[in-house]
């Protein structure tokens, strides 16, 4: 309890608590009487009395009870209270109408900054639903155009089968028996050399590379003759590996050294180190016969001599024959078909027959490549023109 008046002023002006609460007394602004404030005093002491009141807050709330008692009793110190007192609810006021327009300020700025962050998301799902679009729309378009090449490749491929069976029954209906015969028109002008490829391949991690798995490898171009790889010493191993492969026909080996190559195999060779000259091949004349023979097998029909006035022409054909010269002006030689430069002869070659469908392969490939490579580039137009709608529909 306060010992003097200065010590009452003192906690009026500095004290936190409000006394009229802590009393149960009206606002200041009502009229406050003393017999009111003995009788409040009084009910307040018997109900926080350490006596009557265990608990621990008892003793200080009776302490502030008699403060309270003693500011409110004097008027002067009364009065001092209750401008501080009323000083104090007005910054209260105030700190709570600061803190509600805080508060609504800082839900202004959050949900502005939601509304920004939403914009932002919405922008960046919709540029990634563009995103995936595209890419299915490309990965669908590139299977499309995968299925498309196996087709096409599929077609191809039966479309040469079916041309290799007419080419085979055109061979065996026009040529039957020529290496039966064993004539000189039946045999090959290309010598074993000319039909082996050398492969090389690195020695490590290709230990499955063998002599089965080469002839599995390059049988799909045509009929393998001998397929040699060569043993080597532990002591001697390389870097690199080798084998030779013979082909029965130019042809296959010409498709094989032209086509890619498999990714595990380094490189693949002519063996003689150069590629065989086919462009005098199947026109290089066979010997003729002796002309004893051919003036007994057959006798000249009177058809076959030109008139001796009129000179012959000389066509393409004669020019791709070394430019030879044309027997039609002795009139004393029959056209038999014995001739070296007969058309049957050539076209019964080997030779010719091989090299003949090696430039329709050739001339075929070129063809479904140019077709594929038009139809890929408008393909990949169409596409382009897709993309930029997509974009602008967007």
């Amino acid at each position: 309890m306060p010992s003097t008046e200065s010590d009452a002023a003192s906690y009026a002006t500095t004290s936190e608590t409000d006394f009229y609460e802590l009393l149960e007394l009206p606002s200041s602004n009502a009229p406050l009487t003393p017999s009111l404030l003995r009788k409040s005093y009084r009910k307040a002491s018997l109900k926080w009395h350490p006596d009557k009141n265990p608990s621990p807050e008892a003793a200080e709330t009776f302490h502030l009870l008699s403060i309270a008692y003693d500011v409110l009793s004097d008027p002067a110190t009364r009065a001092a209270y209750d401008n501080a007192r009323n000083a104090r609810l007005a910054r209260k006021r105030r700190s709570e109408a600061f803190d509600v327009n805080r508060k609504r300020m800082q839900e202004e700025l959050e949900s502005r900054e939601r509304g920004a962050k939403k914009a932002r998301v919405d922008g960046e799902d919709a540029e990634e639903r563009f995103r995936q679009q595209l890419e299915k729309l490309r990965a669908e378009g590139a299977e499309l155009r995968r299925k498309r090449e196996e087709a096409m490749r599929a077609a191809a491929a039966e479309e040469e089968k079916e041309k290799e069976k007419e080419d085979e029954v055109m061979v065996d209906r026009d040529g039957n028996g020529k290496k039966e015969d064993g004539g000189s028109n039946g045999e090959s002008r290309f010598s074993e050399i000319d039909r082996t490829l050398r492969v090389r391949w690195k020695r490590k991690g290709n230990d499955h590379i063998n002599e089965s798995h080469l002839r599995r490898t390059f049988s799909k171009y045509g009929a393998i003759q001998d397929c040699v790889v060569p043993p080597t010493k532990p002591e001697k191993e390389k870097k690199l590996k080798s084998a030779l492969i013979v082909f029965t026909s130019i042809v296959a080996a010409h498709a094989a050294i032209h086509d890619t190559l498999d990714p595990a195999l380094k490189d693949l060779v002519w063996a003689s180190g150069k590629e065989p000259d086919i462009s005098h091949h199947h026109y290089q004349p066979t010997p003729p016969p002796p002309a004893s023979t051919t003036s007994t097998s057959s006798s000249p029909n009177p058809k076959d001599f030109p008139k001796p006035s009129t000179p012959a022409k000389t066509t393409a054909r004669d020019h791709k024959f070394n430019k030879a010269p044309s027997f039609a002006s002795f009139a004393g030689t029959p056209r038999s078909s014995s001739s070296p430069f007969n058309k049957n002869s050539v076209a019964q070659s080997p030779d010719y027959e091989s090299i003949t469908l090696m430039r329709m392969r050739a001339a075929e490939k070129a063809r479904i490549e140019a077709r594929i490579r038009k139809e890929e580039e408008e393909e990949d137009a169409a596409e382009g023109g897709g993309m930029r709608l997509d974009g602008v529909g967007l």
